[in-house]
């Protein structure tokens, strides 16, 4: 399950030390998974993996919401974000997920899509959600969503890419040799109809979506130090918003609290 370290702007426990809540998660992962085989033995084995999945996530949420001494106060809509749960729950543990994360673009706050950090590579996406068929629409600035006579209109996908590639490159380029930066727009239940062009940008839809998403989860390279000094990095530029919990949770009681 990819490590969700930064939603929106809400206080992340991954913020205030990267590599240990990373090794933590993973320890967590691996005790909860021997639990759940134990409870539930063999014969219930499906069942059990569905609810470990679920349950983790939930854990993902509370990390990527509230620290020790903080906590944000957070849309619930995203307990049920298919998407995000796909992205989580889809992807290995050695990915680590920044989802719609605000970031300080000089005085302002700039929400941009999804950014996917790998061990060799980080990816830039524009999720674009429907069935049907997106294509540029007649102002280039737009792509429109032709289905069953409806026509759904969104910003166009290359504009968010920009705006994403403009603001990571330049905490990407001294990690250039080591992790390569790649922009995707995915749309897993429609299709692209848009050929390649100078922008270098892939396109994954319903032809090929399978395919993508089974090279991340295929990506067998271990979790890298310079990975994790490139998300450290992200991390310090993320707009953070929360409040001070009334009772802060003890070093104690937030072992407790993460069930280990």
């Amino acid at each position: 399950m990819a490590q969700l370290v930064k939603l929106l702007d809400y206080v992340s426990r991954y913020e205030n030390n990267l590599h240990h809540y990373q090794s933590l998660f993973m320890r967590i992962k691996e005790n909860r998974w021997r639990a759940f085989q134990q409870q539930y033995g063999t014969e219930n084995r499906k069942k059990s993996h569905q609810e470990f999945r679920e349950k983790l996530f939930h854990h993902q949420m509370n990390w990527a919401t509230s620290t020790v001494k903080e906590i944000s106060n957070w849309d619930n809509k995203y307990l049920h974000d298919e998407t995000l749960k796909l992205l989580i729950q889809g992807i290995p543990d050695n990915y680590f997920l920044f989802y719609e994360p605000v970031f300080q673009v000089k005085n302002t706050g700039v929400e941009l899509n999804i950014i996917l950090v790998g061990p060799t590579e980080v990816w830039l996406i524009v999720w674009m959600n429907g069935e049907g068929i997106w294509q540029v629409a007649e102002n280039k600035r737009f792509w429109k969503n032709v289905r069953d006579e409806q026509k759904e209109t969104v910003l166009s996908p290359f504009i968010r890419l920009e705006r994403m590639q403009s603001f990571v490159r330049e905490v990407w380029e001294p990690y250039q040799k080591q992790l390569s930066l790649k922009a995707c727009i995915v749309a897993p239940d429609a299709f692209v109809d848009f050929t390649s062009d100078w922008r270098r940008v892939s396109y994954v839809d319903k032809r090929n979506f399978n395919e993508w998403h089974a090279l991340l989860q295929q990506n067998p390279a271990p979790i890298k130090g310079l990975q994790l000094k490139f998300v450290s990095d992200l991390l310090k530029l993320g707009v953070t918003n929360s409040l001070y919990r009334k009772d802060p949770l003890s070093s104690e009681s937030e072992i407790h609290f993460e069930g280990i």
